[in-house]
């Protein structure tokens, strides 16, 4: 007989949403969570006077149904982004020269191209079946090929490919024509394509609300070392093993290739962006004395430069550095980091050093309950790891954003977690 009815093996959203609809059907999970916290890569930082920033899972935009529906559900209040919709605010810095979007017209006609390519490829697949009819020749492709295809300029194709690093966490030779024509499927899905609101109070809301019903069922700091598909069992790092009817398994890929020992291959192999970010909060906003919004992308290392505080009260404001794909994760390894970035700030927004106060740094590449920051699935990896993200393993089912069609996102980590109680509770297929 088995210890336990449902172990869920993560407190993320995923696992979060999951051992909540089953304790509301009546059934008793025991999630396991490795961290000192629940969230998982949700993970919100807060200063000393109110304002917040994600150090994780940052934007929601309209087509967001679970999340949007989880807030109104929880009494959370929405933000609403405004930084970086503004070409006469956003800056362009590119060798070494910094100017508004706006000054570089010819830009205008490549960006419209790129757009109409990848629109054209999002029409060539089925949104919630990524892996159907015909997927198998654009997941055989990189994303490069369409870049070099169009013979863009080369000022087009820094901006393009800081869009696709930022969008991402890997360049455009790392990441597969189905991968980027599903997630541009995804995006056209949105009022106005555009990820527009954040939690106000931090996005972790969500996962503390989610939590603070079933707390009696999570338990912290428990760190699982081998996963038993089969037995529905797991082994703890302390020796002890549990068993289940159920097991939901919700950890990315490359973490559970070190707890499940016969992982298939072809989960093995899918590709995780890299890198992290650097968040500086300013006594001032100097970005607004010099009539920018604080948004830059970049073809140096720390990549592109957004202000959180956007819609917040106060002098002070938040800047946010996204350090990703591989030159942004190998700047996050440097000690001086973060005296990088502020001399980079202060570079494009003069007096602002000296304004710099508390700072933050994470990188998700180097942390060991994720080790990446989310699936991107590369050339030749997503049509044979899809079937087997979404069916049962024995007595286990995996869960997570990862294994949804809003890849990437806080809705697919939600709406994972649900199928995977629908599962259980017997309402649905995997």
């Amino acid at each position: 007989m088995a210890d336990h009815d449902v172990i869920v093996v993560g407190a993320g959203l995923a696992g979060l949403r999951c051992a909540a609809d089953l304790v509301a059907a009546g059934r008793e999970p025991l999630v396991l969570e490795s961290r000192d916290r629940v969230g998982g890569r949700v993970w919100s930082h807060r200063f000393a006077d109110g304002q917040w920033a994600e150090r994780g899972a940052e934007f929601v935009d309209t087509a967001h149904h679970e999340v949007l529906a989880l807030a109104a559900q929880l009494g959370l209040e929405l933000s609403e982004v405004r930084c970086g919709r503004d070409v006469h605010q956003r800056l362009l810095d590119v060798g070494g020269r910094t100017a508004r979007f706006d000054l570089h017209h010819s830009l205008d006609d490549d960006l419209r191209r790129f757009d109409e390519a990848m629109e054209a490829l999002a029409a060539l697949v089925d949104v919630d079946d990524p892996a159907g009819p015909g997927a198998a020749a654009l997941d055989d492709v990189p994303l490069a090929a369409v870049v070099d295809a169009l013979g863009l300029s080369l000022m087009a194709r820094v901006v393009i490919g800081r869009d696709i690093r930022s969008e991402y966490m890997l360049g455009p030779d790392e990441v597969s024509q189905l991968m980027a024509a599903w997630m541009t499927a995804l995006h056209l899905r949105s009022d106005d394509g555009f990820e527009g609101h954040r939690i106000v109070g931090g996005n972790d809301r969500l996962a503390t609300g989610l939590a603070a019903p079933i707390a009696d069922r999570i338990r912290l700091g428990t760190p699982v070392a081998i996963v038993e598909p089969d037995d529905g069992a797991v082994v703890l790092r302390t020796g002890e093993r549990l068993t289940a009817d159920h097991l939901v398994v919700t950890v990315p890929l490359p973490v559970l290739g070190r707890l499940w020992h016969d992982i298939p291959i072809e989960l093995s192999r899918v590709g995780y962006g890299v890198g992290g970010k650097v968040i500086v909060q300013y006594g001032r906003r100097v970005w607004r004395d010099q009539g920018s919004d604080g948004s830059v992308h970049t073809e140096r290392a720390w990549g592109e430069l957004w202000e959180t505080s956007d819609d917040m009260p106060g002098d002070r404001g938040v800047m946010t550095a996204l350090l990703s794909s591989h030159d942004g994760a190998a700047l996050l390894t440097l000690p001086d980091v973060v005296d990088r970035v502020v001399a980079e700030v202060e570079r494009l927004f003069p007096g602002s050093r000296g304004l710099a106060g508390e700072r933050v740094v994470t990188d998700w590449t180097d942390d060991e309950h994720s080790l990446g920051a989310y699936a991107t699935f590369g050339v030749g990896q997503l049509v044979p790891a899809w079937p087997l993200l979404r069916r049962r393993h024995g007595r286990m089912l995996l869960a997570g954003e990862h294994t949804d069609e809003w890849c990437g996102y806080m809705e697919g980590a939600l709406r994972s977690g649900a199928r995977a109680a629908r599962t259980i509770l017997g309402g649905d297929a995997c």
